[in-house]
């Protein structure tokens, strides 16, 4: 290397990030512990350290952008990194998807984040009579290093590696067919009806980048959720004299130790699975192609017996039979009943 020679450093690389560990909930608390590590914020040339915090408090006035003040049920808020002229880049947390409030994209980066909703511990497994608490969900806390490949908002870890939506899915952007699903908190559930039939519901979920789940996938985002009742909407929304689904996360209890809201009742939650269940003589069938989105359009026939899918866990009429280990396999992909709906899940980056 001669005199005058460009040193670089790794962290005045754009894009660079790199931490020891993961952003993580702090035990017993709604605070952030924080790794260390070295980052880029505003492209090449501008590297800056990131010291390691533990409980950092994303709600203390000192440390967000006043773009929020208390912890809300539903709330997506963000971590910033902003430069300083020390080198050392000052932690800020913000509702803002863009930038923190004063300043830019050019002088703050988003490293991470976390969801604001109601968490069942382990000890409450199935516990009818538990109150799920307020807080940050501990499974929904990403960083850049550590999130699905899908927008993190509304999302969280259910298995090393595999996020899934913490709600099921309503539409967040676009009109058929570039709508995109998204996982949000108080809204209307996307069913199936309105234009859609079953089938249907999977271009939201793609084009958000996630996929419907397996049935085993499910059951680990379900597990611990209370099951159903049939006189009462209690511990899901499921009594036998409901007319339609509610809101997302409208019920209290109705919450699964991997912190997942209305994996019980509401609506059935669309699988992966598809199967014909009869083995009589199969024949091409255009009527369950020429129903829903695009309904009038030629786009060619199904040869079946009786072609199937998987939904699970009970819509909202299904009193008890409504749990989370409820399967049917009589779903039938081209119907547009209004009582199917999708929950997505997403790789980690």
């Amino acid at each position: 290397m001669a005199v005058g020679d460009i040193i670089a450093i790794p962290a005045m690389s754009a894009g660079y990030f790199q931490v020891q560990g993961r952003l993580a909930k702090t035990s017993g608390g709604d605070t952030l512990d924080i790794p260390a590590g070295m980052l880029n914020i505003g492209g090449n040339g501008f590297g800056y350290i990131l010291s390691a915090a533990t409980a950092w408090n994303p709600y203390l006035v000192a440390n967000n952008d006043a773009s929020f003040s208390i912890i809300t049920l539903g709330d997506d808020i963000y971590v910033y990194a902003v430069q300083q002229a020390s080198g050392v880049a000052k932690l800020v947390a913000s509702k803002n998807a863009t930038a923190p409030t004063g300043y830019s994209a050019s002088n703050s980066r988003k490293i991470g984040g976390f969801h604001v909703g109601r968490t069942r511990p382990i000890a409450n497994r199935f516990d009818a009579a538990f109150l799920p608490a307020i807080g940050i969900v501990p499974n929904s806390v990403w960083d850049l290093a550590t999130r699905p490949k899908a927008a993190p908002e509304g999302m969280a870890e259910f298995v090393p590696g595999r996020w899934g939506s913490i709600y099921l899915l309503s539409p967040i952007s676009g009109a058929w067919p570039s709508v995109v699903f998204g996982s949000r908190y108080n809204v209307s559930p996307v069913r199936s009806t309105g234009g859609y039939n079953e089938l249907d519901l999977h271009r939201g979920v793609h084009a958000a980048g996630m996929r419907e789940p397996t049935f085993e996938e499910w059951l680990m985002m379900a597990d611990g959720a209370p099951q159903g009742l049939d006189a009462a909407n209690d511990t899901a929304w499921s009594m036998t004299t409901n007319t339609g689904p509610c809101n997302t996360g409208f019920l209290q209890k109705s919450v699964s130790c991997a912190n997942f809201v209305d994996c019980v009742g509401n609506l059935w939650e669309r699988l992966n699975h598809h199967f014909d269940t009869t083995t009589g003589a199969y024949a091409w069938d255009a009527t369950v192609v020429n129903t829903g989105q695009d309904a009038a359009q030629a786009r060619g026939q199904v040869n079946h017996v009786a072609w199937r899918d998987a939904v699970a866990g009970g819509s909202w009429v299904e009193g008890l039979h409504a749990g989370a280990r409820t399967l049917s396999l009589g779903a039938a992909a081209w119907a547009a009943g209004g009582n199917i709906g999708v929950r997505g899940v997403s790789d980690s980056l």
